[in-house]
């Protein structure tokens, strides 16, 4: 299931590397001309080079997007967060030359987690002063160690094994707002959208006094809305979008979000109009494969395929399925 965000606490241990500054350039010492051959030869490399690092660059991306929900300490997210809007903002510079970049990237956010290990384990080696307090941290341990299996066992695609073991820690903080969003996502991979709704109803309810810590109310509210699109209820969808753009009109995922209610509900021009927007704040596959539909289905086929072929050049393979049934 796409668009629900995956905001997993997954504790890992990962290699130690320094982070460097990645900011370098290589002078050539001396120029020979070259033969038309030779040209075109160092052309192909470097387009080669290009589309290697542009593919090195999203799966950053995406690896940073994936480990955001894992992390508990505002300081680590602040350090991902900055790779992140690095990466974003050499994407459309010249890719061919940025192996260097990109390699040093990865080992800035290797460090990063990293930190991170060393970080939770110097917080669970404070709690040993007193016997009151080595007991009260072997009941925390015992509690964290089930929401860190959950976890490991939905980054593994199990679950149902991470469902029942959310709800075993839910059985002694049941208002634990962060464990039953999880659960939530958990539950709508497993295709129980109801139940999932459920856990949603019951974050936002509880949000107030029992605030999430690792997760942000709008996502609630845009994955609620989600999980209706999947059951094809898109007019009780649409509030629960509008709620968490209300609340936040700088995430793009819930200008998507919208954007595929109105392509789905038949109202083009509106889903052209949010899908803009989330391309503006974020350059997704996703964004542009749905209106690139829009725009087909509004009649305008030379920019919808265009659309779908941008689609298909950020990574997305059912893109190449719509321009063989749409564009050809």
């Amino acid at each position: 299931m796409r668009r629900i965000l995956i905001f997993c606490l997954l504790l890992i241990s990962t290699l130690i590397y320094s982070q460097v500054n990645r900011d370098s350039t290589v002078t050539p010492s001396s120029y020979e001309p070259m033969s038309f051959s030779e040209i075109s030869s160092v052309t192909i490399t470097l387009q080669e080079r290009y589309e290697a690092n542009q593919k090195y660059l999203y799966n950053l991306k995406n690896w940073i997007l994936e480990l955001k929900p894992q992390i508990s300490e505002k300081q680590f997210l602040n350090r991902l967060n900055r790779e992140y809007k690095d990466l974003t903002d050499i994407e459309d510079k010249d890719l061919a030359s940025a192996t260097k970049y990109l390699q040093k990237t990865e080992t800035a956010i290797r460090k990063i987690m990293s930190d991170y290990n060393v970080w939770v384990n110097q917080q669970k080696s404070q709690s040993t002063n007193t016997t009151q307090a080595n007991n009260n941290s072997s009941s925390n341990s015992s509690s964290l160690n089930e929401v860190q299996i959950a976890l490991q066992h939905f980054h593994n695609g199990e679950y149902a094994l991470a469902v029942w073991n959310f709800s075993k820690y839910l059985e002694k903080d049941s208002n634990n707002t962060d464990v039953l969003m999880w659960r939530a996502m958990a539950k709508g991979q497993l295709k129980d959208y109801y139940g999932s709704i459920s856990d949603y109803d019951k974050v936002i309810e509880l949000n107030s006094n029992y605030p999430m810590q690792y997760n942000k109310i709008g996502m609630v509210y845009n994955n609620k809305a989600y999980t209706y699109v999947l059951l094809r209820e898109y007019d009780k969808a649409l509030p629960f979008v509008d709620k968490a753009l209300e609340l936040d009109i700088t995430d793009w995922h819930f200008w998507e979000t919208r954007g595929e209610i109105y392509l789905s509900l038949g109202q083009y021009d509106k889903a052209i109009s949010d899908l803009d927007k989330a391309i503006i704040i974020e350059n997704h596959y996703n964004s542009y494969y749905l209106r690139g539909l829009a725009q087909i289905k509004k009649g305008n086929k030379e920019k919808g395929c265009k659309d779908l072929s941008k689609s298909g050049e950020l990574g997305n393979a059912d893109a190449y399925e719509e321009i063989s049934k749409n564009c050809n």
